[in-house]
């Protein structure tokens, strides 16, 4: 009897140390997490001013919400859903050039046999680096005196010249933003394969040898298949890195020209920060941002998981 007491009171301190341990972190999250998320929500209902006290906040209801879905505002809708398109682009492009490039330079990585050390390291580059140093780097090579229209020139490419610069035609900036994501964005997705295939067994590969596979044969009957829930993992995690995308473009073209490269992060941001905008405003598109991320990554995990 005494015996189970012990137990009983060394459980309950055990338990008790526990709690104590963990409090100070769950206090964390509810003063600061937790409020937080609940204030924005709060605020997306109402008209509050940069700047202004919380009292002077107007309630607003469902207003700011029409301002950018229905065109309430009408200036404010158009940017918002040509802010939302460019997003949509950067999504398409991201599933289709960083998958299938991280796939192919991942199995290249795997096979070869010389100079591993540095091939690793020149591709993984971007990760290692700052990243605002290297969209500054990427903005001199865009710039009308760069090293790319120099290059152009080089080889008697003049009428590629891009006269304002890569990120400042309204024709090319887009796409020139979208090759330094892909490009900053193949080194995590590449890893990720690479860790897929170092779990294939090599002997499926010698057998196909045997039967006289060639690599192509290889790579779409073994290794593909075998990467397919790696792939959805993947697609998952850049589409929701294409929506979330803010400071790429804000280090390089703070939207511009003309709102040809602005994405809803950056426009939520000068909403909340710069101008004459509305907080409440900002905090509405930033959650009806998030709806359509959570609902987007639904949508791709039950239709992906279904064909892996």
């Amino acid at each position: 009897m005494n015996t189970d007491r012990f137990h009983r009171k060394a459980s309950f301190r055990e338990a008790l140390s526990a709690y104590v341990l963990l409090a100070p972190a769950v206090i964390l999250f509810l003063v600061i997490g937790l409020f937080t998320v609940l204030f924005s929500i709060w605020l997306s209902f109402y008209h509050l001013g940069q700047g202004s006290l919380l009292s002077s906040a107007k309630f607003a209801g469902l207003d700011n919400f029409k301002d950018f879905l229905i065109g309430r505002d009408q200036l404010l809708a158009e940017s918002f859903w040509r802010a939302l398109g460019n997003n949509l682009i950067i999504c398409v492009s991201m599933v289709l050039l960083v998958i299938p490039i991280s796939l192919v330079l991942s199995v290249l990585l795997q096979n070869i046999t010389r100079g591993v050390r540095f091939f690793r390291t020149l591709f993984l580059l971007p990760m290692v680096t700052s990243s605002v140093a290297i969209y500054y780097v990427w903005t001199g090579i865009y710039e009308p005196e760069g090293s790319l229209n120099k290059i152009l020139s080089a080889v008697g490419l003049d009428k590629l010249l891009a006269v304002n610069g890569w990120i400042g035609e309204l024709h090319t900036a887009l796409p020139a933003v979208i090759l330094v994501i892909v490009w900053g964005a193949v080194p995590f997705t590449m890893i990720l394969y690479f860790a897929g295939l170092q779990s294939i067994d090599q002997h499926l590969y010698e057998s196909a040898e045997i039967d006289g596979a060639n690599f192509w044969r290889k790579l779409l009957h073994i290794t593909w298949p075998i990467l397919k829930p790696i792939t959805v993992i993947a697609i998952i995690i850049n589409l929701n890195g294409a929506i979330q995308i803010f400071d790429q473009v804000w280090v390089m073209t703070k939207g511009g020209p003309a709102g040809t490269t602005e994405v809803v992060s950056v426009l939520i941001y000068k909403e909340a920060f710069l101008g004459t905008g509305d907080l409440g405003r900002a905090n509405a598109m930033g959650w009806t941002m998030f709806a359509l991320t959570f609902a987007l990554s639904l949508i791709s995990i039950r239709s992906l998981r279904e064909k892996a």
